[in-house]
């Protein structure tokens, strides 16, 4: 990523500083960091170790400045000078007048460092290629992955109190690249090409507020605008399996966002009650043209025949909470509360006519214009039994009408109580038991005319994120000191879902986790040793149909399309078990060695092992258990010591050590091309490029900073 010198942005943020009061001294403090660190890495591919981090050896610095007197105030504070993932923030203000802040926050995100393309252009958006190229020897490198940079600030008067106004704006910028892929041909048995979509995205947000503000109560309006811009809406490639010919991916297109929001809060109401009350309407627009051809098969650009050129997307999202808190007898204190959420999809409908090569099955295709409305209310209370015993309890209820085809109403009704318990010097405990259950109305229950419509099918087949289930929910916290200088937490949680009514589709999901920590030892030399572990499980039932039809090669296989129906090689039903087992053990050091010398270590383990357990009828398709499931281990060592020279000087050093160790059969053995090895025939083979493949390594981290505090 391109790097920027800030030097003179530093200088003039500190000439900005106010002028200093006649009667009390201008107070200043502050530190001045810098050093350097040194890397070294094994493995084909650091990008998951350095995800979101800036890691290459180089430079360090940071700075902290404050400044007061009884009029003024500044702080300002950087990391990171120049590199990757800096951090730079000045706030300041006058008592009772102003305040306001600027800042600006870079964040990288690595996806593959050194990943490999057939393609030239990568992260363009026009990558282009010879096919068929089944040899990575000669294929492009490049890396994959973006930078985000926000910059952005604030002014707020309050000098006119208890009115107020505030104005704050922000520009993000996204640039580099993103995972992404292109289908070769029409079916899955035709394979597809890692690509690197484009990413030059902008967006621009400004928003101000005025509003009035005492202890009573506090009214306040404000107005939200942003506007997103994306630099490439469109990515040509070449498709082999269309005799290479530029294929065309469509990329997220222009957009604007505005929303007025309305705030009232009131307080010392009758009964010790707060009244809070909030309307939200945001409305979403875009327009961008809809494609007239399409890449078809033989390489040649057919006609999609759409009822219009042009899409305008129009969302509208209106939202209104309101809620009372009151204590209406001595040790009850109650909630009540109720949110709506409305959207409102007005945009283009567009379809595509049948016989295109964009149509749905040989009928028109359209697009889905999905809009809904929730209700949502609720009810909470805490009772104080006596001093050390307090009961919580509540109930929620939401109700989602939504265009969905496959469920239009959706219910949640969910129940908690809870207890929480410090009667004891020594120890708090709290448990906590919630059951959510969830009711929807299925719409294809009867769909397709007999068992041999491939409709048929979806009569049996649930989404689980609308789909009813029931589930129990339980939750504990302990936290004692059974000597002094020793101290014990755990928590531990365990829920379970059951998907009533399902046939094809997740029927089940449990998680058991328990977490505890154990220090022991002054401050001076404090002791913690943590421990989390982690199962989860996911049971789902489905069926495998060897064709688009009950007829293959000849054969017809009476109501393929219906799981009751008995199995056979072509038609059969089974079950998959997913499972993860996760566990992480740490163990941390504070050591104040001497009156100069301070150390803090930490060795963190971490392991995930996962598994997918497959059992078909009768053993058809002969499925086996896969147990190199997106399986993880990783150590990390870090050792940091601080030695203070005097009031004005300190030395800080540290070693760091991270090793991955990354295991899945999706990756194992992994290979630029399916099939491998590549071949010159095929116009359907695969291409791809590395991403998460080579994640195995280790890197090793020493760093050194010199830091002068002053005041």
């Amino acid at each position: 990523m391109k790097r920027t010198t800030l030097s003179a942005l530093i200088g003039g943020l500190f000439i900005a500083t106010p002028a200093l009061a006649d009667d009390i001294p201008w107070i200043t403090e502050g530190a001045l960091t810098a050093g350097g660190m040194y890397t070294k890495e094994s493995g084909r591919d650091s990008s998951k170790r350095e995800e979101y981090q800036d890691l290459n050896s180089g430079v360090l610095s940071n700075v902290f400045f404050r400044g007061r007197d009884d009029r003024n105030w500044i702080d300002f504070y950087g990391e990171n000078f120049g590199r990757d993932d800096q951090f730079i923030e000045v706030r300041g203000g006058q008592y009772d007048t102003f305040k306001y802040g600027v800042y600006t926050n870079w964040m990288p995100h690595n996806f593959a460092f050194q990943a490999l393309t057939p393609l030239q252009g990568s992260g363009t958006n026009l990558q282009t290629g010879s096919f068929p190229n089944p040899n990575p020897a000669t294929w492009n490198s490049f890396n994959l992955g973006y930078e985000r940079k926000d910059t952005g600030g604030y002014f707020e008067w309050q000098r006119q109190t208890p009115w107020y106004f505030r104005v704050e704006g922000n520009h993000v910028t996204f640039d580099g690249s993103k995972v992404g892929s292109g289908a070769l041909g029409t079916s899955p048995s035709n394979g597809f090409i890692d690509l690197a979509f484009p990413v030059t995205y902008t967006t621009n947000n400004i928003s101000a507020e005025a509003g009035y503000n005492t202890r009573s109560m506090h009214f306040a309006a404000n107005y939200l605008f942003s506007r997103f811009d994306n630099g490439n809406q469109s990515l040509q490639w070449t498709n082999p399996f269309f005799a290479n010919n530029l294929d065309t991916t469509y990329l997220a297109s222009d957009n604007t966002y505005q929303r007025i929001a309305l705030n009232g809060t009131m307080r010392d109401l009758p009964v010790a009650s707060t009244l809070a009350a909030r309307y939200t309407y945001a409305k979403t627009t875009n327009d961008t043209p809809v494609p007239l051809t399409a890449l078809d098969t033989g390489g040649i650009y057919v006609p999609t025949m759409p009822n219009t050129d042009h899409f305008h997307g129009d969302y509208v999202n209106q939202t209104f909470s309101v809620s009372l808190n009151s204590t209406p007898v001595k040790n009850l204190d109650t909630k009540i509360y109720y949110n709506f959420n409305k959207l409102a999809n007005n945009s283009t409908a567009v379809e595509f006519a049948a016989g295109t090569t964009v149509d749905c099955g040989g009928a028109v295709c359209d697009n889905v214009l999905y809009d809904y409305r929730k209700n949502n209310f609720g009810l909470e209370g805490i009772y104080r039994i006596d001093r050390g015993n307090r009961l919580s309890a509540g109930y929620d209820y939401l109700d989602t009408k939504q265009n969905r085809f496959d469920y239009d109403d959706v219910t949640d009704n969910k129940f908690w109580v809870e207890w929480k318990n410090t009667s004891l010097d020594n120890v708090t405990a709290r448990i906590k038991y919630q059951y959510i259950q969830r009711r929807s109305n299925f719409l294809l229950s009867n769909v397709g005319i007999d068992a041999n419509d491939p409709q048929f099918i979806n009569r049996f087949v649930a989404r689980y994120d609308n789909s009813d289930f029931n589930q129990n929910y339980l939750k504990f916290v302990v936290d004692w000191s059974p000597m002094p200088l020793l101290d014990v937490s755990v928590e531990g949680i365990f829920k379970d879902t059951e998907y009533t009514g399902t046939v094809l589709g997740r029927t089940k999901d449990h998680r058991d986790e328990i977490y505890g920590t154990l220090a022991y030892g002054p401050p001076s030399l404090r002791l913690t040793l943590m421990g989390d572990y982690e199962w989860v499980k996911y049971d789902s039932y489905h069926r495998n149909i060897g064709g688009g039809s009950c007829v293959s090669n000849g054969v017809t296989y009476p109501d393929c399309f219906d799981p009751n129906t008995a199995p056979n090689s072509f038609a059969y039903n089974y079950s998959a078990a997913n499972k993860d087992t996760n566990w992480l053990v740490g163990l941390g050091l504070d050591w104040q060695a001497t009156d100069q010398f301070l150390v803090k270590a930490s060795l963190l383990y971490f392991q995930s092992d996962g598994s997918s357990d497959v059992i078909s009828q009768m053993n058809f398709g002969n499925p086996l258990p896969i147990r190199q499931y997106d399986n993880w281990k990783n150590t990390a060592i870090n050792i940091k010591g601080i030695y203070t020279l005097n009031k004005q000087w300190s030395l800080t050093g540290g070693y760091a050590y991270n090793k991955t160790n990354y295991s899945d059969i999706a990756y194992n053995g992994y290979q630029y091309t399916i099939p491998f090895p590549g071949v010159t025939n095929n116009t359907g083979q695969s291409y791809l490029n590395g991403y998460r493949a080579f994640t195995n390594g280790d890197y090793n981290l020493v760093y050194l900073l010199a830091t002068f505090h002053f005041q």
